[in-house]
């Protein structure tokens, strides 16, 4: 599996967020029906976008507990029921799933067991553990969609400079 190295600059997200479980597939099932109801929000609220949308699914850790944060690029104003957030600028580990969405934690298993292991690069976790990036490449169940996951990294070598 390939993977490339980005920098990407400080951005802001408008989304909302539910609380996962320790289960992957009941995870699949609350993140698969929270998207549909954070799309039905986004119509509701005239927030759809159009042509080369973008949308965005951060996965969390806050006390202790896992959380999934549907987003889109934040516009002049924060939706009632919707939070802002600025995510910094960082340099990223980009890994494409390509395949249906319930096979992304196959994805997520060959990243995290295999690729970052065998990197000179270390995940940040100090905002979030990661993001799924969606776009016009995204359908649900074909075997030819794309969804871009984004690691926050660092060179395992800053570490040492610190020791």
């Amino acid at each position: 599996m390939n993977y490339r190295i980005q920098e990407l600059d400080e951005f802001f997200v408008v989304g909302q967020d539910i609380e996962l479980t320790t289960s992957q597939r009941r995870n699949l099932q609350i993140s698969t029906s929270f998207w549909r109801q954070f799309n039905i929000n986004l119509k509701t609220l005239h927030l759809s976008q159009s042509g080369h949308w973008i949308k965005y699914a951060f996965m969390e850790r806050r006390q202790g507990k896992l959380y999934y944060f549907c987003a889109i690029p934040q516009t002049s104003h924060i939706p009632i029921g919707f939070v802002s957030k600025h995510i910094r600028a960082h340099k990223y580990m980009v890994v494409e799933h390509t395949g249906p969405i319930n096979q992304i934690y196959q994805t997520y298993g060959q990243i995290y067991e295999d690729i970052l292991p065998q990197s000179q690069y270390v995940p940040i976790k100090n905002e979030f553990i990661h993001f799924e990036k969606y776009d016009y490449r995204f359908h649900w169940n074909r075997d030819s969609s794309i969804i871009e996951i984004w690691i926050p990294i660092q060179d395992e070598n800053i570490n040492n400079i610190f020791e």
